[in-house]
């Protein structure tokens, strides 16, 4: 008997090796493609895993990707500071408008996100510049990030306080990003004298710049004064590299604009208003997804709200409004808040403690949330909001104001643990 002895062995296959990626490039496709995407709270826990991580996250170039791309999505976030009355304490709330004008049970909830504690009694104005909170108070300014806890108390500035001579302060400030140095400045106004001590209206205004991180520099004078004052107690608005405020009333030449100041050079002008606003409407001004200037009017029948936009582009501040829309509205002068091309719900405004949307489909307007029919999450426990000072679309970012060792202060401790 013979054995038969199997010949046919399988041959292996001699399968090439995949090319892996250069690290440089995995790296680089990890850091910019997936960190980038996270929120801010999951990117401050990861930069504990390595001393790469907490490099590449802290990196300015990656701080800046972060927020563009935090930018770029639809700004339905509402992020809401308020001040208790009598009280030195701003508490931020957030509210998330639901899309497509959805509803859900957490539609009147907002989460509570953080405190923070000053010796002041007055909080004068809020507003914000890429997630940088700045607040305006009665006792100085203050600088924080909500999303880092990251905060600033501002030096003191001798020239702003007429106070010893019986004289009101000069409560005209705001926060804003130099594009060209890539730091952000707070300038402030100051009175070199004021001619009616009753009414507190200046006709001899200067300004002063402080850069935010500039190594312990102080306050500096701006070289040239404004051509006009700007009307007092307000936040100046800021959108790509300009300063924008109100000027102040009376004038006995009142220019039909408003004051405006480029951060790169330092200089003042007058941006002219639309031609087609009347004189005697009032306006309200807003900064839309930081680079558009928005001017919202009412007609004098308080009927139509007239939306116009002015683009300001990287060679420099147009001076041409576009009108966009004009809505029939009968609540009143409304602040806008986001326009359809960054918002699926249509065109969102803000009046008071309600926030609307007019839906572009329907010409219809509805309210989407009641701020006085909130209630807010804190310390395991829903409560009822009764004022609320402002609301505003908020991106969070990780945009530093100092580095640690040079932080002046912080937060309240024991918020920390309840945020935990």
């Amino acid at each position: 008997m013979k054995s038969t002895k199997k010949t046919g062995a399988k041959r292996k296959r001699s399968a090439r090796a995949p090319r892996r990626a250069p690290p440089q490039l995995m790296e680089e496709i990890l850091v910019m493609e997936i960190l980038a995407r996270l929120p801010v709270r999951s990117l401050l826990r990861f930069r504990s895993v390595c001393k790469a991580w907490r490099a590449a996250i802290s990196d300015p170039v990656f701080i800046r990707a972060h927020l563009r791309r935090s930018a770029a999505k639809c700004p339905q976030t509402l992020d809401d500071g308020w001040p208790a009355i009598f009280s030195n304490h701003i508490l931020f709330y957030q509210w998330q408008l639901q899309r497509r004008g959805g509803t859900s049970p957490n539609n009147n909830q907002v989460t509570f996100l953080d405190e923070f504690c000053r010796p002041f009694n007055i909080l004068r104005y809020l507003t914000h510049c890429d997630a940088l909170l700045f607040a305006l108070t009665n006792t100085g300014l203050y600088l924080f990030n909500p999303a880092t806890r990251d905060a600033i108390t501002l030096p003191d500035s001798h020239r702003n306080d007429l106070r010893a001579l019986g004289r009101p302060k000069c409560y005209r400030a705001g926060l804003g990003l130099d594009p060209r140095i890539g730091r952000y400045k707070v300038v402030q106004a100051f009175y070199r004298s004021v001619v009616d001590p009753d009414t507190g209206t200046g006709t001899d205004m200067g300004m002063e710049v402080f850069t935010v991180g500039d190594g312990g520099g102080g306050w500096r004078e701006i070289a040239g004064d404004p051509p006009y004052p700007a009307r007092r107690v307000q936040n100046a608005l800021a959108a790509s590299g300009f300063m924008f405020w109100r000027l102040a009333e009376p004038l006995e030449q009142e220019p039909w604009g408003i004051l405006d100041l480029s951060l790169d050079d330092e200089e003042f002008d007058v941006t002219g208003l639309p031609d087609d606003l009347n004189p005697e409407d009032e306006f309200f001004l807003d900064v839309l997804h930081g680079r558009d200037l928005c001017l919202t009017a009412c007609n004098s029948s308080q009927t139509i709200l007239n939306i116009w936009v002015l683009p300001i582009a990287d060679e420099g501040l147009c001076t041409m409004w576009d009108w966009r829309y004009a809505i029939e509205f009968t609540a009143g002068l409304c602040h806008t808040m986001a326009l359809p091309s960054f918002s699926s719900n249509g065109i969102i405004l803000w009046r008071a403690e309600t926030v609307y949307c007019y839906e572009l489909a329907t010409d219809e307007v509805k309210v989407v949330c009641e701020l006085r029919d909130m209630r807010y999450q804190r310390a395991r426990e829903w409560k009822s909001l009764f004022n609320f000072s402002t609301a505003m679309p908020f991106t969070e970012s990780l945009v530093q104001i100092t580095s640690k060792s040079h932080q002046g202060s912080s937060w309240n401790p024991w918020i920390k643990l309840l945020m935990l």
